[in-house]
């Protein structure tokens, strides 16, 4: 199974986290950063150069990028850029923010752990036991709503009657009720087993975090 990617991963913030990880990078690196680690993103093969510009003419606010080096020509594929204080502070800023949306739009979770540092483990963690948690109370009311679904379709149903057309478009219709409790039951199990391998991972590595409730 591929790697899961961040479908919503802003451009800035990813490439904010490659220059991070890795200072003075070319623009044809970061690039190629954004192609190979973020494949699900689709980013556009001009995110990294005009992002880059962005960033570091940014007259609304303090740049958040700044260019080290300025190759020779027109062509900026070989111009490097380092973050700035402020391109630090707004990664920051995102690495620690309480996710935000239902847990079916929160994959900014894979990003995080594809940026991450050794002392974000703590925070990861915590995010990915609160996405376990929402996806097992979200399996636990859809399980009840498709209980009493299938009472009233029970109770509906006369013996020996043949289903008509409205009752298969009714079916159709109601295919969610039947599938998305299995959906979020496996969102739990899954972000239940990342929370746990983060936290063998921390415990082996000596970072604290904070014990399971």
């Amino acid at each position: 199974m591929s790697k899961p990617n961040p479908a919503d991963l802003p451009g800035r913030i990813a490439i904010l986290g490659l220059l991070i990880e890795q200072p003075d990078q070319t623009v044809a690196e970061v690039a190629e950063g954004l192609r190979v680690r973020f494949a699900g993103s689709r980013f556009d093969p001009a995110t990294a150069n005009t992002g880059l510009q962005r960033m570091a003419r940014d007259k609304r606010s303090r740049p958040r990028v700044r260019c080290t080096y300025q190759a020779l020509g027109r062509g900026r594929t070989q111009d490097r850029y380092r973050a700035t204080r402020a391109g630090a502070e707004e990664f920051n800023s995102w690495m620690y923010a309480r996710p935000i949306g239902v847990p079916a739009l929160r994959e900014a979770l894979y990003g995080r752990i594809e940026l991450c540092r050794l002392e974000d483990l703590p925070e990861l963690i915590r995010i990915a036991r609160e996405e376990a948690s929402m996806a097992n109370d979200l399996f636990t009311a859809s399980k009840m709503d498709l209980a009493r679904h299938l009472e009233r379709s029970r109770r509906r149903r006369r013996p020996g009657e043949q289903p008509g057309p409205e009752d298969y478009l009714r079916q159709v219709r109601n295919v969610l009720l039947h599938v998305t409790p299995e959906h979020w039951s496996t969102r739990s199990v899954h972000f239940g087993e990342i929370a746990r391998h983060l936290e063998d991972i921390a415990t082996r590595s000596g970072i604290a975090f904070e014990a399971q409730p």
